[in-house]
């Protein structure tokens, strides 16, 4: 599925959850996996999820089957970024990933594509953290 068609499709599952005077700043389908246990995360699966943001909170979707349309039924997190804080944010090209814990203690680790980075240090900026530049995090 395009970008254009993703983007579609998260603005159409999310407009419903929005609240008044909230709008939808950029969507991105990432890479998730949850951290911690005994697992290193290099070993982790990861699968795939769509992620929005808005001006007040972080949404992340469950990417649905292949051949169904991403619905409210796949939202996993809606949450105000004060429930957030960011862990990491590292570049191992070619992704870019940002790990955030939530007030429970959960830890997520959001990958992002290529084309996707500035997206990814959108979130870091979002969480009160400086979306940091060394020399292997290029942008594409």
């Amino acid at each position: 599925m395009g970008r254009k068609r993703v983007r579609e499709q998260i603005v159409a599952a999310t407009t419903p959850t929005l609240g008044t005077n909230e709008f939808i700043g950029v969507c991105s389908e990432v890479w998730a996996t949850e951290c911690g246990g005994r697992v290193p995360l290099l070993f982790k699966s990861r699968s795939r999820h769509y992620l929005a943001l808005t001006d007040q909170r972080l949404i992340l979707f469950r990417a649905p089957p292949r051949g169904r349309r991403l619905s409210e039924d796949d939202l996993l997190i809606a949450k105000r970024y004060t429930a957030f804080t960011l862990q990491n944010l590292r570049s191992y090209l070619p992704l870019l990933q940002v790990r955030i814990r939530d007030a429970t203690g959960r830890e997520i680790a959001l990958e992002f594509r290529p084309l996707d980075r500035k997206i990814g240090q959108e979130l870091a900026a979002a969480l009160g953290g400086r979306a940091r530049r060394r020399a292997d995090s290029l942008d594409w």
